[in-house]
């Protein structure tokens, strides 16, 4: 009779048990990202900034592991925790003890805490992959030419992000007399290069008898020429005076 009772017990808490396709969950995992405005020595980053961070970050305990990535422009801190702490509790006092730091830090440094999302990583539709000929760096490149924007253009998509191989990417070199003349920083160039590239934008939609096509506009870079008529610096007669035509990005190389 007491194994019938505790099988009907089990029974009856199994079928009452919620039970979610996706649940809610926190990895006792977080990240401190630390960007710069501009490109600097990483020891210089990481005896200003990085090893201040994880000082304090080893002090608040619970710790388990610390591992840092140290770039010129973007830096990180990974933290991972013990599973025995109160995660809410001491993702809390870390944040107090980061923006302590980040307040005595040197100009130029952003420094900001970021939580694993596992709401957002639940969110991949799905994984495809595409094989062929001619080495992993073609097949990369005919995916983001042909395959890429295709999927992106699909209603409800939210971003597509391809994996494997080498991107293909336009190098730009500043011509360091011109941009003394004409008052050109790296920085100013490469805001205006982010400024003239547009992602995936919805401008509206085009109905027909049996269906309706959603219309997206993209201005990505594709090709050098997309750079070369874009204007860098309102004053051309600065570059009439230095003899050469230093205002415009010409073969996406040279100022």
């Amino acid at each position: 009779m007491l194994f019938v009772a505790l099988t009907l017990l089990g029974y009856v808490s199994y079928k009452q048990l919620p039970v979610e396709l996706l649940p809610n969950a926190e990895l006792p995992v977080m990240f401190v990202q630390v960007a710069s405005g501009q490109d600097m020595d990483p020891s210089y980053v990481e005896s200003e900034a990085i090893i201040p961070l994880e000082g304090a970050i080893s002090s608040i305990g619970g710790v388990e592991k610390i591992q840092s990535n140290i770039d010129s422009r973007q830096s990180s801190i990974q933290i991972d925790f013990k599973h025995t702490v109160n995660f809410k509790i001491t993702s809390l006092r870390l944040q107090e003890k980061i923006n302590e730091v980040a307040a005595t830090l040197p100009d130029g440094f952003t420094v900001q805490l970021m939580k694993v999302d596992v709401k957002q990583l639940a969110n991949n539709f799905m994984v495809l992959q595409v094989r062929g000929s001619g080495g992993i760096d073609r097949v990369r490149n005919i995916v983001d030419k042909e395959i890429r924007s295709d999927l992106k253009n699909i209603d409800g998509v939210a971003a597509v992000n391809v994996y494997g191989g080498r991107k293909r990417a336009i190098e730009v070199h500043l011509n360091p007399e011109a941009c003394r003349a004409l008052d050109l920083t790296p920085g100013k160039i490469s805001t205006l290069l982010t400024q003239n590239t547009q992602d995936k934008a919805f401008v509206g939609f085009v109905d027909e008898p049996d269906s309706k096509y959603f219309i997206h506009v993209n201005s990505l870079y594709t090709q050098v020429s997309d750079l070369e008529n874009i204007a860098v610096a309102p004053r051309p007669c600065l570059a009439e005076r230095c003899g050469h035509r230093f205002f415009r990005l010409e073969r996406g190389r040279y100022l």
